[in-house]
Order: C-alpha cells, then structure tokens, then sequence
C-alpha cells in the first residue's frame, strides 16, 4: 500500500471516528436496548450525555451541583441543564444540608440507579474492549499512535481558522 493509500485510509478512519463519538448513537442504542420498560427509554432519550454521567456520578454518594461539575470537568451550568431534566422526570430527587442550608444535594431515584447501573455496566464494556485492541500494539507503536492523534487534535481545533 502506498503512503497516498495509507493516508487516505487514516482519514476515512478518523472520519469515522469522529461521526461516532459526535452522534453517540450506538452508546444510546445499547442503553435503550438494556431496559425493559417503553416509558423508561422515551425518558432515556431526552438525557444528554452529561446527564448519564450525573447518574453514574451519584451512585456512591449523593453530590452537590458544584461537585458533580469539578469531578465530572464541566460546567456548573451544563450541570444545572442536566440536573433539571433528570430531576423532571425523576432520576433525582434533591435535599438540603441539615448543617448548611445553602447546600442542595441529588440524589438518584430507583430509576436514576437502573440507568445509571445500565450506563455504568456499558462504559466496563468498553473498557474491556478498549484494553483488547490496545493489547494489539507494542509501547512504541501506541507512542507512534499517541503522537498522530495528539497531532491531529491540535490540527482539527485549527482546520477551520481563517487565515
């Protein structure tokens, strides 16, 4: 193959890539497909991916809106919008702090738990996958492939600057 040929194959490649992890929709899919109630998926729908991850986020403790932004690295606001949704239709529940009124925190609803179970269980699916594939590469080829992707970021946040 020649290296017009390669290049063309790694576009279409990173091509690819991008459509998927822009659209999401295979993650969507496979949470839809894990749940046995009609009703339930329609509410599944409307949540954003930040949203899944709220839910994953609060399986072990009940968080405030500020922790939930600092440990999931986005905004408080892209926080409040998902909260709001999840809390209308009752994936979370919210409580003051006894010791300072001030703090509101979530809490999952047996619901919030059933999806964030699902969401949870498919990230570990990934994972393992993920780990099969890089287990197909030597340290210096995943160098190799760390380097083009970095590089490749750098270059796509700049693809569209005007000159």
């Amino acid at each position: 193959m020649t290296s017009a040929d390669l290049n063309q194959q790694i576009s279409k490649e990173l091509h690819e890539l991008r459509h998927a992890t822009d659209n999401r929709s295979q993650e969507r899919s496979w949470i839809l497909a894990q749940l046995d109630n009609d009703k339930l998926e329609k509410e599944v729908l409307t949540l954003s991916v930040v949203a899944l991850h709220i839910l994953s986020a609060l399986t072990k403790e009940d968080l405030t809106g500020i922790e939930l932004a600092t440990k999931l690295s986005v905004t408080r606001g892209g926080v409040t919008r998902a909260v709001q949704n999840l809390i209308k239709y009752q994936f979370l529940t919210t409580y003051q702090s006894e010791s300072d009124k001030k703090k509101i925190f979530y809490h999952l609803t047996v619901k919030g738990r059933k999806v964030a179970t699902i969401h949870d269980k498919m990230h570990k699916i990934m994972d393992i996958r993920l780990g099969q594939i890089f287990d197909k590469y030597n340290e210096q080829e995943k160098s190799i492939i760390l380097s083009f992707l970095s590089d490749f970021n750098l270059t796509e946040a700049g693809l569209f600057d005007s000159e």
